[in-house]
């Protein structure tokens, strides 16, 4: 590897003059390196102001909120029927078996992810939200319809940075809205998902998917081997999601004071200059 700093540890020169480090290339031009100091841009987030945005998805009923869901999904292993009616089969025995019942770290994890999104921006935190809740919907209607429950990563792979950034389950299944293309212009992908039966409908759509081309991404147990608890965990996640979701209301980028910063940042402080914005966002 050679890397900034192994050029200039084995490679560069110093100017004697200026003390910066630079190469000699061979028509006698200098190269010198260009120092890089990160600085703060900092908006403002009005408490006091009930529009706005920030102020509302860091507000405390909403991270009480985020702090109080039981996360059914990332502790499967808790609600295992001790002795279900009918016994489970070789795979299914296996895939129990393989259930996390530690799930307190993967609980951890997921509630911090949710919270770095919220760090990340309005929109990132609030689609992360939309999708949680859809995804515990896709539970619910498999249980609630006697289907068989599609269960993907549910050990430690997730917390890898690595491979966590990914939904191997979906990764070419677009959650929120059947077709972005519909979407009109300035309407956020995720819009049509407003009410619990919107839900319902789309994570039935959603199921089907699972069940047809995306069937061998999951492995699939039936819901009557997991006790009662899973149902009304899923349900009351679902439900806190949703009031959190009321809470947060729409996202109007016109009153984005990060994103307002970010145009100041490039209109103003660097109007001529190339520059690389690099943003990232796990759901």
């Amino acid at each position: 590897r050679r890397t900034r700093s192994f050029i200039q540890d084995n490679y560069a020169e110093t100017d004697p003059d200026t003390g910066r480090r630079f190469l000699s290339f061979a028509d006698g031009e200098r190269f010198f390196f260009p120092d890089r100091r990160p600085r703060t841009v900092k908006f403002t987030i009005d408490d006091k102001d009930a529009a706005d945005p920030y102020a509302r998805l860091q507000s405390t009923p909403v991270v009480e909120a985020i702090n109080a869901l039981r996360l059914p999904r990332y502790g499967m292993g808790n609600y295992v029927a001790p002795a279900p009616h009918d016994p489970p089969t070789t795979a299914e025995a296996r895939t129990l078996a393989g259930l996390s019942r530690a799930g307190k770290r993967l609980m951890g994890f997921c509630r911090t992810n949710l919270f770095k999104r919220l760090e990340s921006g309005g929109p990132a935190f609030i689609q992360s939200l939309q999708r949680h809740a859809l995804r515990n919907f896709i539970f619910l209607h498999a249980i609630e319809h006697g289907l068989d429950v599609p269960l993907g990563t549910q050990d430690a792979d997730l917390l890898d940075a690595e491979t966590g950034d990914l939904d191997p389950e979906t990764a070419n299944l677009n959650l929120l809205t059947e077709n972005d293309d519909q979407v009109p212009a300035g309407q956020a992908p995720s819009s049509a998902l407003a009410s619990e039966s919107d839900y319902r409908e789309r994570a039935a759509a959603i199921y089907d998917e699972y069940a047809g081309r995306y069937k061998r991404r999951f492995k699939w147990v039936r819901p009557s081997l997991f006790t009662a608890d899973l149902e009304d965990d899923l349900q009351a996640d679902a439900a806190d999601l949703l009031e959190v979701l009321k809470m947060c209301g729409t996202w109007d980028p016109s009153r984005d004071a990060k994103l307002q910063a970010l145009v100041e940042l490039l209109s103003k402080a660097h109007p001529t200059e190339k520059v690389l914005i690099f943003t990232q966002f796990a759901d």
